[in-house]
């Protein structure tokens, strides 16, 4: 998640707030690394959509996004 300078504290408030989210660290470059769980993809969009507008993000961009179905195979 890109932000703007200064909103990283507020942020991270804010994400606890929203279920199936969680803050797991901060890229050197000064991203937030966010993990979303959700029970389907548009539960996933509308947490994202949620994300989005939330004062001081700059953009929300998924970088690894996998399903229960494809966990199992995985796991075979």
């Amino acid at each position: 998640m890109k932000m703007k300078n200064g909103a990283e504290e507020n942020l991270r408030m804010s994400l606890t707030k929203i279920p199936g989210v969680s803050v797991e660290s901060k890229a050197p470059s000064g991203e937030l690394i966010v993990l979303v769980e959700s029970a389907d993809i548009n539960e996933l969009h509308k947490q994202c959509l949620e994300m989005e507008g939330m004062e001081g993000v700059l953009g929300v961009y998924p970088s690894y996004i996998t399903t229960e179905d494809e966990a199992m195979a995985l796991e075979k």
